[in-house]
């Protein structure tokens, strides 16, 4: 098929009065409230383990014709199926006038929009080039006319790193342009991945409004709509999926003496999904950076989109076990010491609907041994957005809060707890939160971050000031028992920000009588009868408001 002979010209880049108080709790109640909004819901269209070769659903490819400059044919008896795998066999024997053969497998049917998941384990020695990638009818679609989505590359002397791109343009007239993005990670010891050492899930949510590439269920790269010419929703259309391993070209070296010979290329499962058209509702995930894709022995990234990792070799965004509250691991994050000011971190959006009451609470520390230093600072982030997955200062950006949390100031070694608690603006479909590392030089430091609670996910009320799992009148007395106090770690301190005041009676009140996992959703600032009913309560344990404090 001509697809196959297209895919290189893209690759060019305490004791209360207890009667007293329960009869004034009893009155107390607030109603809950619901998460809801437009978000891509996905349904299952087909699926392959690869049991057998199907030849219904692919087709297993014969070319003989270069293509990027690359150095290998693709034929068929370089394709097979071993033990519930697809089995791609890369070999250093020649082809008619190529020095070398692969082979290239191309679906059969496409489609246009969804989500592509396929698991795979990656040849590496200098000059494989392995792709996932996607691709239209280019004899009915000029490439790059319909567009190309290049789900995973890799050069197989780069085994820590692989790259994600989408292709575009006209033709005819021809022109191209492609926008295009590399991907690390790391494991909770530090050392970079290697994707030839195990099976990676490798993916892509297709829309009209974005493509969100991603790795192991962490999204490392998206691209809007809005910054290429509105040409996802105008211009692409329906793809087949391609797996492939070239051989040579202009993507990466060429085959040497140092590479090795048979090359593999693994592919355990494909699964492809289609939008149904319904509404879909997105929750918080992975607060406790546990999840790892597949992996069930450390901790990872599932869940979150990564920014700014763009430190070579060494991953300034992932999870570690140096300092950890609760679980195996927790989120680190230091700047990637890019000339001039750079931000790097992480971001989870769930759907909300207008008026929704949105918490956010999140336990960091500084280590000594790795302290901030300089101007560099942390901040956690609620931004409101009236399309889910819109970029961000895009046109759908609604509002963005922004609480700075540590900095060179910051006390080391100690657990501290930091809140944000926001109301969905009119129009609003999705909140996303951010964990933001600011590096203006560079300075040195590093932060980490557990425990992290959001939206329907937050799992302790933040006026639950004694721990006991329920917001009353006790938690007041807690309050009022250290008001004024400060410094880092304080029970009563709800917002975070190491001191406790009037703004953590504040958070009291408008939190009185939620409970251990009832959902953020449900928290909504007292009516006045509510108060009224806290009121009585401080004046059941001799309380005092404190708007009329005794100084």
């Amino acid at each position: 098929m001509k697809s196959v002979l297209t895919h290189g010209g893209a690759h060019r880049r305490p004791r209360l009065f207890p009667a007293l108080v329960a009869l004034a709790a009893a009155a107390c109640a607030f109603a809950p409230g619901r998460v809801a909004a437009d978000a891509p819901e996905w349904s299952l269209a087909w699926e392959d383990g690869f049991e057998s070769f199907d030849s219904g659903r692919w087709n297993a490819a014969t070319s003989y014709r270069p293509t990027n400059n690359s150095l290998h044919a693709y034929l068929p008896s370089q394709v097979s199926v071993d033990a519930g795998e697809l089995v791609i066999i890369s070999e250093n024997e020649p082809a008619g006038s190529l020095l070398y053969r692969s082979g290239l497998i191309e679906s059969r049917s496409a489609q246009r929009y969804g989500r592509w998941e396929v698991r795979a384990k990656l040849p590496v020695s200098t000059g494989m080039w392995p792709a996932i990638w996607l691709l239209p009818d280019t004899s009915a679609h000029p490439w790059p006319s319909g567009g190309e989505i290049d789900i995973m590359e890799n050069r197989g002397n780069q085994p820590t790193r692989t790259s994600s791109a989408f292709h575009y343009g006209t033709n005819p007239p021809y022109f191209h342009d492609y926008v295009y993005s590399e991907q690390q990670t790391a494991t909770i010891s530090g050392q970079t991945t290697r994707y030839d050492q195990g099976f990676h899930t490798y993916a892509v949510d297709w829309t009209p409004s974005y493509l969100r590439f991603y790795v192991d269920g962490v999204n490392h790269y998206t691209v809007h709509d809005e910054d290429i010419g509105g040409f996802l929703s105008g211009s692409t259309q329906p793809m087949r999926l391609v797996i492939n391993t070239a051989v040579g070209g202009d993507f990466l070296p060429n085959p040497n003496a140092s590479t090795v010979w048979p090359q593999e290329f693994r592919v355990d499962s494909v699964r492809v999904f289609e939008a149904t058209g319904a509404p879909g509702v997105v929750d918080f995930t992975n607060g406790g950076f546990e999840a790892n894709g597949d992996f069930e022995t450390e901790g990872g990234l599932s869940g979150w989109s990564v920014f700014g990792n763009d430190l070579p070799g060494n991953p300034n965004v992932r999870v570690a076990d140096e300092a950890v509250r609760s679980g195996t691991a927790s989120l680190k994050v230091f700047g990637s010491y890019r000339e001039g000011l750079n931000h790097s971190g992480v971001a989870q959006g769930v759907t909300v609907q207008p008026g929704d009451e949105i918490l956010a609470e999140l336990h960091a520390l500084v280590r000594s041994a790795d302290a901030l230093a300089g101007a560099n600072r942390v901040a956690m982030k609620i931004d409101f957005y009236s399309e889910y997955g819109a970029k961000h200062g895009g046109d759908a950006m609604l509002s963005e809060h922004t609480q700075w949390f540590a900095d060179a100031a910051t006390p080391t070694d100690l657990w501290s707890k930091h809140a944000m608690q926001v109301v969905a603006p009119d129009g609003a479909e999705e909140a996303r939160l951010s964990i933001v590392f600011e590096q203006p030089a560079y300075d040195g430091g590093a932060i980490h971050v557990d425990n992290l609670l959001f939206g329907k996910r937050l799992a302790e009320p933040l006026g639950d000031y004694n721990s006991d799992g329920k917001v009353d009148a006790a938690d007041f007395t807690v309050w009022r028992d250290s008001r004024g106090a400060t410094g880092a770690g304080l029970a009563a301190d709800g917002n975070g920000d190491n001191r406790v005041d009037d703004a953590d009676y504040d958070l009291w009140v408008s939190t009185f009588g939620q409970s251990k996992n009832e959902t953020p959703a449900t928290v909504n600032a007292p009516e006045p009868s509510a108060l009224g009913c806290a009121l009585t309560l401080l004046a059941a344990i001799g309380g005092r408001s404190p708007g009329r404090p005794s100084r």
